[in-house]
Order: structure tokens, then C-alpha cells, then sequence
């Protein structure tokens, strides 16, 4: 990596980062050497002073009210007493996982509305695929599966990463029931995300290679953009993983497969599309050092073809990332508010977008009244 590249990671010069080189000159503040660790994919800033250092990089979520409902859910819909049979039907349950995936890609409050459907979901959902004959054995997992993942989803984006994991986990043990080889994909694909989570890309990037691997030869709009999907992690992985040659090729398959799916398609779950692939350009931009190009990019995005509240949201917080990287601290602000005003929960359970707030207070007195202090109370940041 350049020293260029290095600088834009961590928001600074090049030559900020030259005399911390050469001279030591902001080597005293662990903040810096936090900063650059992460930067380097390093887990512990101890290894560039060669001592040891306690941990530096807190995230500061609180826990979503909804996981602890949630992860008892998982245990007790399983450890229960046998029922006299399920409470719902195949259909009715069809029904109900719907409206789930659509209140996550609509409402401006998704995490707080898929942690009111969860629990009753999962415990539905179990009792039914324990229960179901042999002719309804496949539908009742592939349901499973769908609400498994709903359930990794929520987990992964409150900032959950140990409850994402056993939904994970759970998930792909229900697709490989269910015998569909491209709902065994899905579940890789969110595979795949829960190790991005963990701080593990290079994982990331292989799982999500081997489950483009059990993909049937694509026939279908959906089997096609699901291909696309993993693309797109393989790449974030890489990208994560220093390895930005990797991650740039498969970003360019993935543009591929989108530029063959049928205008305005986009993938029911994973949201892909070309609108899809532009914001993870972005993200890469961002991940691989290059905010200027970031930014750019992101200039020429049109926000509202983005179909997910949530992805919206998060696609303004990688802005205001690229800023920051790129020494524009007065642009900050503007995106993280915009986030907000996509969706509130999204910011508040995002450990980048406290990451920034933080670092905006640091770097100004702010009027009390002012919206970065009022964006700062929101998220209990002092």
C-alpha cells in the first residue's frame, strides 16, 4: 500500500504520515496508532510500536432491545416440549416472512420492526419444520432458512456479531435441508457478511467464492443477480484483505452480471442491481484508499435507486467516510445527517458513524444547540 493510500484511510496528509514515520510526531497518541492498525488490517496496534497496548477500537453500540428476545428464541423454540402440532400452516408463514423482507427493505425503523417479528417467527418457524411431513419437509426449511436469515441480518446490523453468527450457522444447516442449491447459496452469501463483521475478509471473500460455486448455471434473473451478490462481498473481502487488485476484479465481474439482468431488476434479498454494484464502488474506493475517487463516484449516484432504506443509509455513512479520508471534514456532517434522514436506527447501531461523530468532536468546539452536538447526544458520544 502507498503512503498516499495509507494517509487517505486514516484521514490525514501524506506528509502527516511521513513525519509520523520519520520523526515519531503523532506516534504518542494511541488514537493515531488505532487508526493505522485498522488501516493496515492489524487487530492489535501493538505490533507497530512493539509493545503491548490495551485494546483501542470500541464501537460503543448498545444492544438492540430485541436480541435478547431473539437469541432466547433460537434455544427455546428448539428445547420446548413437542406441541400438538404447529400454530401455522406453510402458507400462512409464506405470508408472514414476506412482510418481514419487506418491512426490512422499507421502514425507516426496520430494526426495531424485524425485532418485533423475530421471535414469534423463529419459533414458528422451528416448531413447523420439526413437524412437518414429509411432502412439506423441503417448503418448511426453505422458510426456515428465509427467517433464519431475516434473524442474521437484524444481528448483523445492530452491531450483534455473536447472535449473527448462530443464525448463520443455523441458516445454512436449514438450506442444505431444504435441498436448494441456490437458497444454500443465499445463506453463503450471508455467511460471507457475518465474517466481514468478524474482521475476517479474507474468509469473507473465500465463502462467499465457494458458494458462487454451488450455484446452478444461472437460468433465472434471481439465480443470476445472486452470483452478482457474492461478487460483490468476494471484492469487499479482498478489499479488506489488501489485496485491491483481487477486489477490483470481481467488482468488475459483478458489473458484469448486472449489465445482463432485465432493466430495473434487483434482487429480492440481497438488493443487487447496477444501482447496487455503483454503491459498492464506493465502498472499495473507500476501503482501498482512494476517497477522492470515492467521493466522485458517489457524486454521480443517484441515492434514490437505491431500493432499501436501510443500504440508502448506510451508502451515506461510506460518504461521509470518503470525506473524511479525504481531509473534508465540512462534508461530514452533511452526509451522516443525510443517513438520518434515511433511516435513524442505522446510524445509531453503526460503529463507523459513531467512529466519525467522534472525530468531528475532537476536531471542533461545537455550540451545544448545534446539529453535530444534537447528532452526538443521539448517539451518548460526550
Amino acid at each position: 500500500m502507498s503512503r498516499r493510500a495509507l494517509a487517505e484511510l486514516v484521514g490525514r496528509s501524506e506528509e502527516w504520515l511521513r513525519l509520523l514515520e520519520v520523526e515519531g510526531r503523532g506516534a504518542e497518541r494511541l488514537s493515531n496508532l488505532s487508526n493505522l492498525a485498522h488501516a493496515l488490517g492489524m487487530s492489535d496496534a501493538s505490533m507497530l510500536v512493539g509493545f503491548d497496548l490495551r485494546p483501542l477500537r470500541t464501537t460503543g453500540v448498545p444492544e438492540h432491545p430485541a436480541v435478547a428476545e431473539v437469541r432466547l428464541a433460537l434455544s427455546l423454540a428448539v428445547l420446548a416440549p413437542a406441541a400438538d402440532g404447529p400454530r401455522c400452516t406453510v402458507e400462512s408463514l409464506q405470508e408472514r416472512v414476506q412482510h418481514a423482507w419487506t418491512a426490512w427493505r422499507v421502514s425507516r425503523a426496520q430494526y426495531m420492526a424485524l425485532g418485533a417479528l423475530l421471535p414469534d417467527l423463529l419459533t414458528d418457524s422451528i416448531v413447523l419444520a420439526r413437524s412437518a411431513p414429509d411432502n412439506e419437509r423441503r417448503a418448511a426449511h426453505k422458510l426456515l432458512t428465509h427467517v433464519y436469515l431475516l434473524a442474521q441480518r437484524f444481528a448483523f446490523c445492530v452491531t450483534a456479531p455473536a447472535l449473527a453468527t448462530r443464525c448463520t450457522d443455523r441458516a445454512l444447516l436449514a438450506a442444505d435441508q431444504a435441498d436448494n442449491p441456490e437458497l444454500l447459496a443465499l445463506a453463503g452469501w450471508a455467511s460471507a457478511m457475518t465474517s466481514l463483521a468478524a474482521g475476517e475478509p479474507g474468509e469473507a471473500s473465500e465463502i462467499a467464492l465457494c458458494a458462487r460455486e454451488r450455484l446452478p448455471v444461472a437460468t433465472t434473473p434471481r439465480s443470476t443477480a445472486l452470483r452478482g451478490s457474492l461478487m460483490l462481498f468476494a471484492a469487499i473481502g479482498a478489499a479488506r484483505a489488501r489485496q485491491p487488485a483481487d477486489a477490483w476484479r470481481y467488482w468488475d465481474e459483478a458489473a458484469t452480471i448486472a449489465g445482463r439482468l432485465p432493466h430495473g431488476y434487483q434482487h429480492p434479498h440481497t438488493q443487487f442491481s447496477n444501482a447496487n454494484v455503483a454503491v459498492y464502488g464506493v465502498v472499495l474506493d473507500v476501503e482501498t484508499g482512494n476517497a477522492t475517487v470515492a467521493t466522485d463516484r458517489a457524486a454521480s449516484l443517484d441515492p434514490s435507486e437505491i431500493p432499501s432504506t436501510n443500504r440508502r443509509a448506510q451508502h451515506f455513512i461510506d460518504v461521509a467516510r470518503s470525506h473524511h479520508q479525504a481531509g473534508d471534514g465540512a462534508r461530514v456532517l452533511p452526509a451522516l445527517l443525510a443517513s438520518i434522514a434515511e433511516s435513524r436506527e442505522t446510524i445509531l447501531y453503526s460503529p463507523d458513524a459513531r467512529d466519525l461523530v467522534l472525530a468531528q468532536v475532537r476536531a471542533c468546539r461545537t455550540d451545544p444547540a448545534s446539529q453535530l452536538s444534537q447528532l452526538a447526544r443521539l448517539l451518548d458520544i460526550a
